[in-house]
């Protein structure tokens, strides 16, 4: 299991569900993230690069996460981020900020 299945679970506090495999839930799961902290995160951005980079490594391209299951499933991952918008731009900074401990750098200061 690498560090994104076990320290991002916290932050959305959803299983995967459907038919995705953990990889693909993984992306839908950054891909939420991603998609939260540049709508909701005020003082954050995220590197478009980085992002691509991570979920390519999952095997996963931005052309993939506009269709399908994993579009619905990033937007579920959005939807549970924005239940409580302070306590995830904290998260998210934590985990994906410039020194985050599980993706470094995917969150940056506006």
């Amino acid at each position: 299991m690498t560090a994104c299945e076990v320290s991002a679970q916290p932050l959305a506090q959803e299983k995967p569900a459907g038919n995705l495999d953990s990889k693909k839930n993984n992306a839908a799961k950054i891909a939420g993230l991603v998609g939260f902290v540049n709508v909701s995160c005020d003082a954050l951005r995220t590197d478009p690069e980085r992002f691509k980079d991570v979920i390519g490594s999952m095997g996963v391209t931005l052309t993939d996460l506009d269709q399908g299951e994993l579009m619905l499933k990033a937007r579920s991952y959005l939807d549970a981020y924005r239940q409580d918008i302070p306590a995830s731009c904290k998260r998210a900074t934590e985990l994906f900020g410039p020194d985050g401990k599980v993706v470094p750098g995917l969150v940056l200061p506006k």
